[in-house]
């Protein structure tokens, strides 16, 4: 009988294990590009924001449910999957609805503040604890949103930022009903989330009246929905909740160069100041959760 040399064994699982990682990093880094375009194209495209909405859902939110059968999600949603689904419904509305009423630097650096607020909700909520670190952040961050946001007072953008502000904290309840309720068909939630968006658009607007030179550019964007969506996914299988976070965090700064190479949008001295003050909470926490796991 060949004799088998435990010490192989235990590296080539090590070298297999070292690949998984390094692909889900590449994974989550790479879902960071479409995840990035997002505030780009609801600006650049010339159709009405239920228009691009809607048809958003339609396209991403279909290839995502196809994406979720092929995965093995096929469970029932039951009723907690469509609370999760309605709640994420909400937070995209006012996710792209922020980007056509405030700089697409605003909606990313606001939206930072998801992790900081999602804790906080699970604390008050669940009675899961927080760290001191975390608490810290959150006050350093909030601190950094409220400059953007005062610099934004009496003009027309207060009110994106208003809407970016909800789309955090709606965006934040997402995640904790997600970790709440483990069983939840995490994927099919996210699909149906985009779908629903579209009866909704058609009481609201006329999705079928799209200018023709639009269509191309809403159904790229349901596709890079869709994509950011599954690349996300499959690497954050791979890699530990830190990491996802850390690398996840680099559509930041490809937000905000994209809005500035395609749209020629240059933040406001409010937005640098208090967007500084965010992405150096931010980034310290993530380095900190990065060491932690």
């Amino acid at each position: 009988m060949k004799r088998v040399d435990p010490g192989a064994v235990r590296m080539k699982t090590a070298t297999s294990g070292g690949r998984s990682r390094l692909a889900g990093i590449a994974l989550v880094l790479a879902s960071t590009v479409p995840f990035a375009l997002a505030g780009t194209l609801t600006r650049l495209i010339p159709a009405s924001l239920w228009q691009v909405i809607g048809w958003r859902g339609v396209v991403g939110g279909g290839c995502i449910l196809a994406f979720a059968w092929l995965a093995g999600e096929r469970q029932p949603m039951g009723w907690r999957g469509w609370v999760v689904a309605l709640v994420g419904a909400a937070a995209s509305v006012a996710f792209l609805a922020a980007f056509r009423m405030t700089q697409v630097a605003n909606v990313t650096l606001i939206y930072a503040l998801a992790p900081f607020a999602a804790a906080l909700i699970e604390r008050l909520a669940l009675g899961v604890p927080v760290a001191r670190g975390t608490l810290v952040g959150a006050a350093v961050s909030a601190f950094g949103v409220a400059v953007m946001v005062a610099g934004g007072l009496g003009a027309e953008r207060a009110e994106g930022d208003l809407a970016a502000l909800a789309m955090m904290a709606l965006f934040a309840l997402y995640t904790v009903l997600i970790r709440a309720w483990p069983a939840t068909p995490s994927l099919k939630a996210g699909g149906w989330s985009a779908i629903v968006l579209f009866p909704v658009a058609a009481v609201l607007d006329r999705p079928f009246a799209v200018a023709p030179g639009a269509w191309a550019g809403i159904f790229g964007f349901g596709i890079s929905f869709a994509l950011a969506v599954m690349l996300y996914t499959m690497g954050a299988r791979r890699i530990s909740a830190a990491e996802t976070g850390f690398y996840g965090g680099f559509e930041i700064p490809f937000s905000i160069v994209f809005a500035w190479a395609i749209l020629h949008e240059r933040p406001a001295a409010a937005t640098g100041l208090g967007g500084a003050i965010v992405l150096v909470s931010v980034g310290a926490g993530a380095v900190q959760a990065l060491r932690r796991g």
